[in-house]
């Protein structure tokens, strides 16, 4: 029988409310077993570059990530939060290291094509190593991943954080039984946005079809959704959305 592990990727505004934050924490410590922690730095970006005077771009909810801006993802994502996320856990008994994907060349990206749309320093991904992450685990240490990967030739670029824990989900499966846990400031996928209480319990690749054709599902879940349905694809054993550990939006594959 192959071990559990339990990958759960952070995000929204849990990341920006001391509170939320506090709970997310909680719930990492309180899984059993073999775990890993992704995380994005949005707000935290957006900040930073406020406050630096750097200017911020978005097409269509995605940001363009200047030479500029990438010193910004890397001191929020590689610096202070993924920091935070180390202490935070370290202080609650657990033993945890921050990672970003040129640490031990563990996440190896492309530099996304300037056609149609030049995104600037932004990776997709193209391959996991997961050698390290497995001693990792076999010595009870909870790695910290910060979104940001290392092209072939080491250059470091912005990673969608949501594609970063799909594709260590995918890499992982291949030697335990994951669980992805998408975490963010919603009990799951809600049919009312305005409603908390009309998230679904379950959610197949048809059914989000359906919804997103009727425009019920907010367009800031769809990086989640896609995500998460293609870790099921690649053979992820178990993909949650939510903001507790277990419960949330399970998603599905219908059988054709």
């Amino acid at each position: 029988m192959r071990e559990k592990l339990t990958i759960i990727k952070a995000g929204g505004k849990v990341l920006d409310s001391e509170s939320d934050l506090q709970q997310l924490l909680n719930m990492v410590a309180s899984v059993k077993g073999h775990k890993l922690l992704v995380h994005g730095g949005g707000v935290f970006i957006d900040q930073l570059c406020q406050k630096l005077q750097v200017p911020t771009q978005t097409i269509n909810g995605r940001r363009i990530t200047s030479v500029e801006t990438m010193d910004v993802v890397l001191m929020v994502c590689a610096g202070k939060l993924n920091k935070q996320l180390v202490s935070g856990l370290n202080k609650l008994g657990q033993t945890a290291l921050g990672l970003c994907g040129g640490d031990l060349n563990l996440i190896t990206s492309q530099k996304r094509s300037p056609e149609p749309v030049d995104f600037g320093m932004v990776g997709d991904i193209s391959s996991i190593n997961v050698t390290w992450l497995q001693w990792f685990f076999q010595k009870g240490v909870i790695p910290v991943v910060s979104s940001i990967s290392q092209s072939a030739d080491f250059e470091l670029l912005n990673t969608n954080a949501d594609s970063v824990a799909s594709h260590l989900s995918i890499a992982l499966q291949k030697k335990f039984d994951v669980e992805l846990y998408f975490y963010f400031d919603k009990p799951g996928v809600l049919t009312d946005a305005n409603n908390p209480k009309s998230g679904l319990t379950e959610l197949s690749n048809t059914m989000m079809k359906q919804m997103l054709q009727q425009k019920s599902i907010h367009s800031g879940m769809l990086p989640k959704l896609e995500n998460g349905f293609f870790a099921l694809q690649q053979g992820v054993n178990s993909v949650v959305l939510g903001n507790g550990c277990g419960t949330g939006t399970r998603l599905f594959l219908e059988k054709n």
